[in-house]
């Protein structure tokens, strides 16, 4: 089994199509133990009230995806750890880095986990300089990140 953190771009696509929704589903696959630091759960929130008002997906479609989020994924697929302990790396992370710290605390939940965040935010991965760092995030579309189609 791999340890993977993933953030809430990708636990996004798990629910509401979008590039590389594919590639985030092998995800769930019980090859890989998925935890997030428990930010995931209001950023996710927030991404679906940016669909609704977008006009993308209506109310009770929100709901529903809502409703699969914490029936389907939270506490089942992936584990959510409190952020409380991240906050001293993050911050230091970002710091360096120059990112925010809402990012931060996801990378410092895998250099914390010692294994590494996939994220589908591809600006975030590149602007990590810090060599040791690297090692401890990936993209969701990287083909070196092995998933089983």
């Amino acid at each position: 089994m791999t340890d993977l953190i993933v953030d809430a771009c990708v636990a996004a696509k798990w629910l509401v199509e979008a590039e590389d929704s594919d590639r985030a589903r092998l995800l769930l696959d019980n090859q890989f133990y998925l935890r997030a630091p428990d930010l995931l759960l209001p950023e996710v929130t927030n991404v679906l009230w940016k669909k609704t008002v977008r006009g993308e997906i209506n109310i009770a479609e929100m709901q529903s995806i809502m409703d699969i989020l914490l029936r389907d994924h939270i506490d089942a697929t992936v584990r959510l750890l409190p952020s409380r302990i991240l906050a001293k790396l993050a911050l230091q992370i970002a710091a360096e880095e120059r990112h925010t710290a809402y990012d931060s605390i996801y990378l410092a939940c895998a250099v914390q986990a010692r294994c590494r965040l996939v994220t589908a935010d591809y600006r975030f991965v590149r602007s990590v300089k810090n060599p040791l760092l690297k090692p401890h995030i990936v993209a969701l579309n990287d083909p070196a990140l092995k998933l089983a189609a």
